[in-house]
């Protein structure tokens, strides 16, 4: 983890539950996902679209903060998914990521676990 920010990635290879087609990944994102650190979630995602993936599922159950930096990186991230046939999900919300997405009307669009939230790509 980069000292410098506050936000650790970890790539835990396919998300095999069978519920997306395509290359799917977990990546685990856990501390703050802000201005300092935004950055570092859209560059994983590069790499994980670099290696085929169409899906990302990012688990954020350790996310302690996220602001609208947090955001514009998620709508970036999901836009380059799409652009290769594919999407961004989210799953365990925490509460400050859980309150972004609300506030901005996205919580449906990213939302995996959430009941009413899309679970197809």
């Amino acid at each position: 983890m980069d000292d410098t920010c506050g936000l650790e990635l970890d790539i835990v290879g396919e998300d095999a539950d069978g519920s997306t087609p395509g290359t799917v990944y977990r990546l685990v994102a856990a501390g703050e996902i802000d201005l300092a650190s935004a950055h570092r979630l859209s560059e994983a995602v590069e790499k994980l679209i670099d290696r085929g993936a169409n899906t990302v599922v990012v688990d954020a159950t350790k996310v302690e903060f996220m602001d609208s930096s947090g955001l514009r990186a998620i709508v970036q991230c999901d836009k380059a998914l799409s652009a290769v046939g594919g999407r961004l999900m989210i799953d365990g919300m925490t509460a400050a990521v859980r309150q972004v997405l609300e506030i901005s009307s996205l919580i449906d669009h990213y939302s995996r676990d959430r009941p009413g939230g899309r679970t197809d790509p």
